[in-house]
């Protein structure tokens, strides 16, 4: 997902898009409450535009998703006993997320958040917020899911509610990705052969598994390589291997207790925000064939077999 920031020019439209969520959201007045011009307010939407904060999801010029996501954390935030306590300019916080009602219940919003969140780890943030109304229940249902935990609650003002209560929500499992110094690299490998036996394995004949491990264990392929690791409280839970200037990816393994987290997406757009702008491949296992379609890859051809190791030449333009 590409998020966009918008421009001062865009205001009204952005303005036109919240205020079609508000009336077209279905149980609006019961959930998140909004109001036009009380909540979000007009206000408060050009500061975020305006500080670099807001974004938008397009579909063919057309705003399909918005959001602001602060690097900093206002006063209000101060009083929930937080699993960490960071500076207010160590943690980020998502505001005001709305998906049009056109495109609701897709996922889109929850891409978003996922956006949000390697936006804030892009930056170097600590810690990753959010607050929701009490009486939001399907967004704490989605918050949830994401990794975020109920911290705390407060009784708030505002505009469009009077005084009400707030939950506050913070983001557990904050992924680090950095570069895998060569002298490192045995820790790495440990966790490729450990996932790739369990998962992929199963698929290939002894002579394709054979192959597999021969060129992780080979120095003249391995140093072709970037390696780059998503850690997790600094512990190894994911690899990636790049070669060609980022242009093909050799190697991609999720540790097993982190899989379906986002951990694979993650080290993806890491490679896709350092590279340029021409397309990028892979030769997808089995196993990971479905995954990279859902990243935008593509098949550039049928299954392939070498050595009997099975893939699928595929490419993200």
């Amino acid at each position: 997902m590409r998020l966009n920031k918008p421009t001062i020019e865009e205001f009204e439209s952005i303005i036109a898009f919240y205020d079609d969520v508000t009336d077209r959201t279905p149980d609006m007045e019961r959930f998140a409450r909004w109001q036009k011009g009380k909540h979000p307010t007009h206000d408060g939407i050009r500061a975020y535009i305006e500080e670099g904060s807001m974004y938008l999801y397009k579909d063919y010029g057309a705003i399909v998703g918005a959001m602001a996501v602060t690097m900093y954390q206002g006063e209000d935030y101060h009083a929930i006993e937080w699993s960490q306590q960071v500076l207010d300019n160590e943690a980020a916080v998502i505001h005001i997320l709305a998906v049009s009602p056109d495109a609701q219940g897709k996922g889109i919003g929850s891409e978003m958040i996922r956006e949000a969140i390697r936006l804030a780890q892009t930056n170097g943030m600590k810690a990753i917020r959010l607050d929701a109304l009490a009486s939001n229940t399907p967004a704490h249902k989605i918050y949830k899911a994401l990794g975020f935990e109920y911290c705390g609650q407060q009784h708030l003002y505002a505009e469009n509610t009077g005084w009400t209560d707030f939950y506050f929500f913070e983001y557990k499992e904050v992924t680090h990705i950095r570069c895998i110094e060569k002298e490192k690299w045995d820790e790495a490998l440990k966790l490729v052969k450990e996932v790739f036996m369990e998962f992929e394995a199963p698929d290939y004949c002894e002579e394709g598994i054979a192959d597999f491990m021969h060129a992780i264990g080979d120095e003249s392929y391995l140093s072709m390589h970037c390696f780059y690791g998503a850690y997790q409280d600094n512990k190894l839970v994911g690899v990636i291997a790049t070669r060609d200037d980022h242009h093909h990816i050799g190697l991609l393994f999720v540790d097993k207790s982190y899989q379906r987290k986002g951990i694979g997406r993650q080290l993806i757009q890491h490679i896709l925000d350092m590279k340029d702008k021409e397309p990028i491949t892979v030769n997808a296992s089995p196993y990971g064939h479905e995954f990279y379609k859902k990243l935008g890859f593509v098949d550039t051809s049928e299954e392939q077999i070498t050595n009997g190791v099975r893939y699928y030449p595929m490419k993200k333009y």
